[in-house]
C-alpha cells in the first residue's frame, strides 16, 4: 500500500486534526487518553505533509496547516517524557560498555585506577549528550506550549477544519484570500 493515498483523503484528515485540536473545547477534563490520540493523528498530519511537500501536491498553506496542526497535536505528549536524560543514559553506557569490552586499559594510567577511567568514559558522553537533545528538548517544548496554547490551538482547529470543507468543495482557503 502506497502512502500517497494519503494526500487523497487530505480533507478528511485535516478535519479530524481540527477536531483533535479542538477537543479541549468538549472535553472538560485533560484526559491522557485524549492526549495519545492526538499524539498518532500528529503523525498522521505530518506524514501526510511530508508526502503532499515530497508528491509537490496541495497548495504550499494546506502543507504548512498539516505541519503547524501535526507538530501541536505530536509535541503534546511528547514533553512530558525525559528524552535527553534517556539518550544520555544510553551513550554513556554504550562509551562505557566499549571502553569496558574492547579498549584494554592497564590498572592505572598515570596513578588514576582503571575504574575512574571507566567511569569517564560513562559521564563525558552522557553529559554532552545530554546537554545538546536537553537543548532540543526545551526547544520542542517551547514549540509544543505555543502551539497547543488554547488560542493558538483554536485558530488552527478552525483554519483545518475550513480547509479541509474547502478542499472537498472543491476550492482552498489560501487561493481565497490571495
Amino acid at each position: 500500500m502506497s502512502l500517497t493515498l494519503l494526500i487523497d483523503y487530505a480533507p478528511y484528515i485535516l478535519i479530524l486534526g481540527g477536531i483533535t485540536a479542538a477537543s479541549w473545547l468538549i472535553i472538560k477534563n485533560k484526559a491522557k487518553p485524549t492526549a495519545y490520540l492526538g499524539f498518532i493523528i500528529g503523525i498522521l498530519l505530518l506524514t501526510t505533509a511530508a508526502i503532499a511537500w515530497a508528491e509537490h501536491r496541495l497548495d504550499a498553506g494546506t502543507r504548512y496547516l498539516l505541519i503547524a496542526t501535526g507538530l501541536a497535536l505530536f509535541l503534546k505528549p511528547i514533553r512530558d517524557f525525559p528524552w535527553a536524560a534517556l539518550l544520555g543514559l544510553v551513550a554513556g553506557g554504550a562509551c562505557a560498555a566499549y571502553a569496558i569490552w574492547f579498549v584494554p586499559i592497564p590498572e592505572t594510567i598515570f596513578g588514576i585506577p582503571a575504574k575512574w577511567i571507566y567511569v569517564a568514559a560513562f559521564l563525558i558522553p552522557a553529559l554532552i549528550v545530554y546537554l545538546i537533545f536537553k537543548f532540543i528538548e526545551d526547544l520542542l517544548e517551547l514549540i509544543g506550549i505555543i502551539l497547543s496554547s488554547k488560542p493558538v490551538s483554536l485558530i488552527l482547529a478552525a483554519l483545518c477544519i475550513t480547509q479541509g470543507i474547502l478542499i472537498i468543495l472543491g476550492t482552498s482557503l489560501f487561493t481565497l484570500l490571495s
